[in-house]
This record gives C-alpha cells, sequence and structure tokens, in this order.
C-alpha cells in the first residue's frame, strides 16, 4: 500500500492529534552517550525541554506526551487553530517574536520583544495573516524545535550540516484509544531503550514531569503553576467541562484542555503493567480491574498490550477507529489505509 504525504496526515487549519518524531542524521547518539566519540551529549536534551517550554507558552498547539531519546525524539501534539484565530493581532506579533526575535539566541536566554517591536508587526496584515495560520501549524512547531537544536549543537560542536534526518515523520491520532496507546508508547520509550527502569526515572519522557508535579500536589496544599514541572504539558486528565476549546488561565501553554478520561493514577496504573509486561518472553494479562479503564476508551483489553508493542508498525500514519479509517480514506481518494485491519480488531464501534 503507498504512503501517505504530509498534507494526507495532517491538515493545516484543522484541529487535530498528531504522534510526530524524527531521528538524528545517521541515527548517531547525539542526545546522548556517543558510542564512537565517548562524548555525553545529555545536556541537549534539557535544551529540547527549554525549546518545548518555549513553544508550548507561544503556540497554539499542546504538547501531550514526549520523549527524548539518545538519537531521536518523539511528540504527541494537538494542533488548536480556533484559540489563534480568536487572537488579536497584537497577541499573535508578541507571540511570534518571542519565539523568533529577528536575531539568533542559541544560549537558552530568550529575549522579550519590546512594545513598539509587536507594535510594527501587528500593523503588517499580511504578515499577521501568515503568522496566525503558522502558530497552529505542526510543521512550523517542529521546525521550531529541531532548527534550534541543530544550530546549538553545531554551535557547540564547531561544524554545521544537518543534524536531524530529512523530515519529521508523524502520525495522525483520530480516538481515545489511540491516544492512549501514542502516550504510553511514549513514555515507554526510555525504558524499552534500557536508558530508565522505571517510569519515575525515565527522566526524559513526559511521565516523569507529571509525577515530580504529582509528588508537590501531594506534599503541597496549594502549588503555583510557575512551580509545576509540568505545567507547560497538556493536563492528562480531560474534565467534563473542558471539553471544548479551553484558552489556557496561564501563558504557560497553549489550552487547560485535558487528554484522557481517566485520573493520572490510572494512567500511571496501566503505564506500570504495560511497562512490566511489553519486554521479550513476556505476555501477562490485563488485570480485572483495569479492563474498564480500556473499554471505557473503546478499546479491546486483550489487544491493548499488543497495541502498545507494535504501534508504530500497525499504526503508520494514522491511527482511529474503522469508521475514522474509511472516513479519512474518501476524504483524501484512496481505497483504503494501512492499519484499518488493525483498528477492526482493536477498538470497540470497528466493524
Amino acid at each position: 500500500m503507498p504512503g501517505c504525504a504530509r498534507r494526507e496526515i495532517v491538515r493545516e487549519g484543522e484541529s487535530g492529534i498528531f504522534h510526530c518524531w524524527s531521528r538524528c542524521v545517521r541515527r548517531a547518539f547525539l542526545l546522548g552517550t556517543d558510542s564512537l566519540t565517548g562524548k555525553n551529549y545529555d545536556h541537549r536534551r534539557g535544551w529540547l525541554v527549554e525549546r518545548l517550554e518555549l513553544l508550548a507558552e507561544n503556540f497554539a498547539i499542546d504538547v501531550g506526551f514526549f520523549a527524548i531519546l539518545a538519537n531521536h525524539l518523539h511528540l504527541v501534539l494537538r494542533t488548536n487553530p480556533r484559540l489563534v484565530k480568536r487572537m488579536g493581532s497584537w497577541e499573535v506579533a508578541r507571540r511570534w517574536l518571542r519565539i523568533y526575535p529577528g536575531r539568533r539566541v542559541l544560549d537558552g536566554n530568550w529575549i522579550e520583544p519590546t512594545d513598539e517591536q509587536v507594535q510594527a508587526l501587528a500593523e503588517n496584515k499580511e504578515k499577521i495573516k501568515a503568522i496566525r495560520k503558522r502558530l497552529a501549524s505542526v510543521s512550523w512547531f517542529m521546525a521550531g524545535l529541531k532548527e534550534y537544536l541543530a544550530r546549538r549543537a553545531n554551535k557547540e560542536d564547531g561544524c554545521s550540516g544537518t543534524f536531524f534526518e530529512s523530515r519529521f515523520a508523524c502520525r495522525a491520532i483520530r480516538n481515545d484509544a489511540g491516544l492512549l496507546i501514542a502516550g504510553i508508547y511514549n513514555d515507554l520509550n526510555q525504558i524499552r531503550a534500557g536508558e530508565a527502569l522505571t517510569p519515575e526515572t525515565s527522566t526524559w519522557c513526559s511521565v516523569w514531569f507529571r509525577i515530580q508535579a504529582d509528588k508537590l500536589d501531594r506534599k503541597q496544599s496549594s502549588v503555583r503553576d510557575e512551580d509545576r514541572q509540568d505545567r507547560w504539558l497538556a493536563p492528562l486528565t480531560l474534565e467534563p467541562d473542558h471539553l471544548g476549546d479551553v484558552p489556557s488561565a496561564e501563558r504557560y501553554r497553549s489550552s487547560d484542555k485535558g487528554l484522557l478520561s481517566m485520573s493520572l493514577s490510572d494512567y500511571l496504573r496501566l503505564l506500570e503493567f504495560a511497562g512490566r509486561q511489553v519486554r521479550p518472553g513476556k505476555h501477562g494479562a490485563i488485570p480485572a480491574d483495569l479492563e474498564p479503564i480500556l473499554t471505557r476508551l473503546g478499546m479491546v483489553p486483550e489487544e491493548f498490550l499488543g497495541a502498545v508493542t507494535k504501534f508504530p508498525a500497525w499504526f503508520r500514519r494514522f491511527a482511529g477507529t474503522t469508521d475514522d479509517f474509511v472516513a479519512r480514506a474518501q476524504e483524501i481518494g484512496r481505497q483504503s489505509l494501512h492499519g484499518i485491519s488493525h483498528a477492526r480488531r482493536i477498538f470497540h464501534g470497528s466493524s
């Protein structure tokens, strides 16, 4: 079956959830310990997190899950184009100038634009129209992340050239169960790569940031947003009164809309179970108390572990129910899309 073009996966201007990933050039370990040179580049992961925080503050895009490995990275992003459409020209200009201040900043010290700079850009209607679209674009988000890291790493190494392999790859996530699988797949990456033993030691995965924030919540009755490690991530739990567009009350992230219809504790239990089972020779059964959680999200419990393990192979560019696959295939003029047979087996409601 032929592959999908990027425009068939990501529809600019439409809300959507996308799992994006990118590898370092030649799959070299340029974000960890390089076995050839013996150099350790773990600090570059910190650079990526710093940049992600800035992008999450200013793009109309939520960062749901992420994993930064020694030679590649994963992100689950949710676009919010309706939010950026509501922004005034001044706010659009301010956000863009915080991301691209007009000169290169490669030391992590972001430049706040002056009122004069913001006003000058805000008055340029053509530029603001283009920037408004960019602030909800997955492609521009990934470019703002990857180019920054590449330039900063090349400066450190005293070289030039490509840092990441070609363009980033991505798959669209169309249902809650698919999002759960994508999230757990991302948060298990360091464990599966042998870089961590448990979720709480997976320091370069989104789950670590959520666990740190949860620990702080348990210690203190009142926690300021600026003190939370996960303040820039989309909330894990989707609250009943936050089902639509929910602009963030603070400027640390695009919106306050949650991701999944489950608590953090339920998510961590599923993650812990999957982390113990998704290993060669392990074929554990889903505990009875976890089955209702998966069923509520529209997933066949018996297929959970297989879906987490085979997620990249089973859903190359699209994850959702059979109806989702059929609808998207019709939209782009295809008879079918890769992964529909797995969707039929894994998700409830697929026919």
